[in-house]
């Protein structure tokens, strides 16, 4: 059985600690948190609602002010990191020198040179890094995968996604400095829709900004050699909103559907007609239970490289980069209008 100590007790904390107690393969050896009173409102936290805790279970495990202490009286394989993005670069340097394997929560870090410090860091201490993008493991992104990949009805020619919740009102986003440190919607929330893309077509040839409006993004990614044209929309709404999320695949042969307003529901539409079929599995434990084994294994988390997980930060800053330009254009005075005053 391997020892996992989580980092951050926030939302994801949380959910993965409780995974973690859920697996026979895993021990939640330790919570390493620095606030005083790191079970305060947990049963409330999150945009799933009602996460259904073992709080007795939870209470009954160690907690630690730093990573060094819990290293030193816990020995830990590996750490889990749900930290603020701004800490992500420094905890996961830490957690691999101190020689554990490292399960970190998306997005990589803020900068791809951060990231590509990071990779080289695990290789030579020859420890696994895996970022946790969890819809990778979800069952009905996964089937999406594979009918991409096996082509069953032809080509893909558009895949539109759409991905909106409530701007957050739990944990850190209750503190503004950090809240201004963790890439808002396009890096907290888009990205998974930018890493599924990246993980089933690679690096796009072309990215398009067709609008923004504060934290909501409407993109468009092309591929080189590929018919496939893929719509990202979506972002923070007002607080409270209800996450929703959902995609539309058109392929030669057929279209795909799905919601989270139906979860676990496929609509897969043919020349034969529409079939629904029901998919069962929850992505935290699958995507849990994954790195559990590479780590038994000793073997590189290949379905979530930190490669990868890189390439979807170079693409979010590219489009940072395109919103500067297009802020910049949508700023210049019409020239007739200029001249007329």
């Amino acid at each position: 059985m391997k020892k996992i100590a989580v980092i951050g007790f926030g939302f994801m904390g949380v959910t993965h600690a409780k995974n973690i107690l859920a697996n026979k393969n895993l021990e939640l050896c330790a919570i390493i948190d620095n606030r005083e009173n790191i079970f305060a409102g947990i049963e409330n936290t999150g945009n799933h609602g009602d996460l259904d805790l073992p709080l007795a279970e939870l209470y009954r495990v160690p907690i630690f002010k730093t990573l060094k202490e819990c290293v030193n009286k816990t020995q830990p394989d590996a750490a889990l990191i749900c930290v603020p993005l701004f800490l992500h670069y420094d905890l996961t340097k830490k957690a691999l020198n101190l020689e554990l394997d490292v399960l970190l929560e998306k997005p990589f870090c803020a900068e791809p040179g951060q990231c590509q410090e990071l990779i080289e860091l695990a290789e030579r201490k020859k420890r696994l890094l895996m970022v946790a993008h969890c819809i990778r493991f979800a069952p009905e992104w996964e089937f999406l995968t594979e009918c991409i990949r096996d082509k069953r009805y032809g080509e893909l020619k558009l895949l539109s996604t759409t991905r909106i919740c409530g701007e957050p009102t739990w944990g850190i986003w209750q503190d503004k400095k950090i809240k201004n440190t963790c890439g808002g919607a396009l890096m907290d929330l888009l990205i998974h829709d930018i890493d599924f893309a990246n993980y089933c077509l690679g690096r796009p040839e072309d990215i398009k900004l067709n609008l923004n409006i504060e934290e909501y993004w409407e993109l468009e990614l092309k591929y080189k050699d590929q018919p496939a044209k893929i719509s990202i929309k979506g972002g923070f709404l007002y607080r409270h909103t209800a996450f929703a999320s959902e995609y539309a695949a058109t392929f030669e042969n057929g279209s795909i559907r799905f919601s989270t307003l139906q979860p676990g529901i496929i609509e897969v539409s043919t020349d034969t007609g529409a079939v629904s079929s029901r998919f069962t599995g929850n992505m935290y434990n699958s995507e849990l239970e994954y790195f559990a084994k590479c780590i038994r294994e000793r073997n590189n988390p290949e379905k979530c490289l930190p490669e990868s997980s890189k390439q979807a930060i170079e693409i979010c800053n590219e489009i940072r980069n395109l919103n500067k330009k297009f802020s910049a254009v949508q700023a210049i005075p019409d020239a007739k209008t200029s001249a007329s005053n």
